[in-house]
């Protein structure tokens, strides 16, 4: 029992003879803590496919908030404040459906569809157009701080070409996962200009031919929204490999500081290459454990 004991120390704290670093340490677990992050991953994955609606985000998002948050923003430059337009929030409301039943996440579905023709389609003729789209927030201003920090969305949001606005917040299953889709729309109503009608999603600027937006096009009513989720009560992916990430962290600090004031102790401390090595990597996993965010612009 005594040696089990002994042996087992020998994971923990620096060998009492030859003062070699405790084995939880070493190379070797080292390798494995990573193995486990991406085993983790790749667990998270599988129960998104076999059991989709499981994992997810809890939301607090609105389109009023997204909005008001919306103007503030234009308001800080002196721009005016963009009016909501039903024919555009029908738009938004019609392209996170489309993302839904289609399953991708991209300003053009895999059958086609372009952002313009959900907006023509709800009866919203313009002269210049925008889209920003965000997933996976949990409130309404990470939503809008995310699109200003990113340069291309901050464009839609503060051009002064825009005068309307239309947002939708669908909740549904992409991929497996419970996701909170949002839509933001930007457009002002069709007139008519010298230069061709314009639509500027994700920075990319399109420009459409006149006809392509005078022409006769179907009204399409959003009756429904699109929901494949549960009531029950999701689990949080990025949370679960933060507080993992986490455990693994302090654990592997707790150590490095038995080993110090251990070796210190016996008059042997040293600052080896081994100690350089765990303290970069606490460093860059701390880094990537804060800075890892669920939430996705485009």
């Amino acid at each position: 029992m005594c040696l089990l004991m002994k042996n087992l120390s020998h994971y923990f704290i620096p060998h009492p003879e030859t003062h070699k670093k405790a084995h939880l340490l070493s190379w070797h677990f080292l390798v494995i803590y990573i193995l486990l992050f991406m085993f983790l991953k790749v667990g998270l994955d599988l129960v998104g496919i076999y059991k989709p609606g499981v994992l997810g985000i809890d939301s607090t998002i609105t389109t009023a908030q997204i909005i008001e948050d919306t103007n503030i923003e234009r308001a800080k430059i002196n721009l005016p404040p963009l009016t909501e337009n039903s024919a555009l929030s029908n738009a938004a409301k019609l392209k996170a459906q489309n993302m839904f039943a289609e399953n991708y996440w991209a300003h053009f579905s895999p059958t086609g569809r372009d952002p313009w023709g959900f907006m023509l389609s709800s009866g919203y003729k313009f002269s210049f157009a925008g889209e920003n789209l965000a997933r996976n927030f949990s409130n309404s201003q990470d939503v809008v701080t995310a699109w200003m920090n990113s340069p291309s969305h901050k464009e839609n949001i503060v051009n002064a070409k825009y005068q309307d606005i239309g947002v939708a917040v669908v909740e549904g299953n992409l991929n497996g996962q419970k996701t909170v889709l949002v839509v933001q729309m930007f457009g002002k109503s069709y007139e008519a200009i010298a230069s061709a009608p314009e639509v500027n999603t994700g920075g990319q600027k399109i420009a459409l031919a006149d006809s392509e937006i005078t022409k006769n096009r179907p009204m399409v009513l959003a009756s429904s929204i699109l929901n494949n989720s549960s009531n029950t009560k999701t689990i949080n992916p990025t949370s679960i490999i933060k507080i993992f990430g986490i455990g693994i962290i302090t654990f592997i600090s707790m150590l490095i500081l038995l080993d110090f004031i251990i070796l210190k102790r016996r008059g042997v401390f040293r600052f080896s290459s081994h100690h350089l090595a765990h303290l970069s990597f606490l460093s860059l996993s701390g880094a990537s454990m804060f800075l890892t965010k669920a939430g996705e612009i485009l």
